[in-house]
């Protein structure tokens, strides 16, 4: 018993982890709270996980706001054109969806288009927590990675969207869930997801001051 809960057991160590994550989520929701910050919280977010088991880890709490304020502008900007493509799409795929005849059948072009913003979201704000680029060249990279690891970015997406989706198709058992999305889940889903890009973004990092693409 005395071993369990031992600083250096593995179970110590992960419930020093999952304290860890709690502390981020509380901080990224308090900071997506004016909306139009989510994607500078999303890059401090990633920043930070991307730095979890690594030497650099350091401060976390330090290291989010850091981030926060470096990548505010460009971050920023990366969301609002994400959020506006991604609702004009969402809306014509509904539109199209609930129009009468031939012409309906645009919904499937629209709800191609809203995937597609989807997945290259999942990238974008890792990328820019971990690569110094251009917007477009952030939004290039994102597609061409979320192509090109579909399975991965589908797998990133689910994540990503699923309290989203379970507000929309069962709002009672989203509240019943609240506790889990307060504490828990944004951190934990952004530090899966950098598990999952690790290996995604790692011919590319030896140089981090290098662009990925010109």
């Amino acid at each position: 018993m005395g071993a369990l809960f031992s600083p250096d057991s593995k179970f110590m160590r992960i419930m020093s982890r999952v304290g860890d994550l709690m502390i981020m989520n509380l901080i990224f929701l308090v900071t997506c709270i004016p909306i139009v910050t989510i994607g500078a919280s999303l890059t401090a977010l990633y920043t930070v996980c991307f730095r979890f088991g690594t030497e650099k880890e350091g401060k976390m709490v330090r290291t989010y706001f850091k981030a926060f304020k470096e990548n505010f502008k460009q971050s920023t900007l990366l969301w609002l054109v994400i959020l506006i493509f991604g609702v004009t799409s969402a809306f014509n795929t509904y539109f199209f969806y609930i129009m009468p005849g031939t012409i309906r059948w645009c919904f499937v072009l629209f709800s191609c288009l809203f995937v597609l913003i989807v997945l290259t979201a999942g990238y974008t704000f890792p990328l820019l927590s971990q690569f110094s680029n251009s917007m477009i060249s952030t939004f290039k990279n994102a597609l061409i990675f979320s192509v090109g690891y579909l399975p991965r970015s589908l797998l990133m997406a689910v994540f990503n969207l699923f309290p989203f989706a379970l507000l929309l198709l069962d709002f009672y058992r989203f509240l019943q869930m609240g506790f889990l999305w307060i504490v828990l889940y944004f951190a934990t889903a952004a530090y899966v997801n950098s598990i999952l890009l690790k290996k995604v973004f790692a011919p590319y990092m030896p140089n981090k001051e290098e662009e990925i693409t010109e």
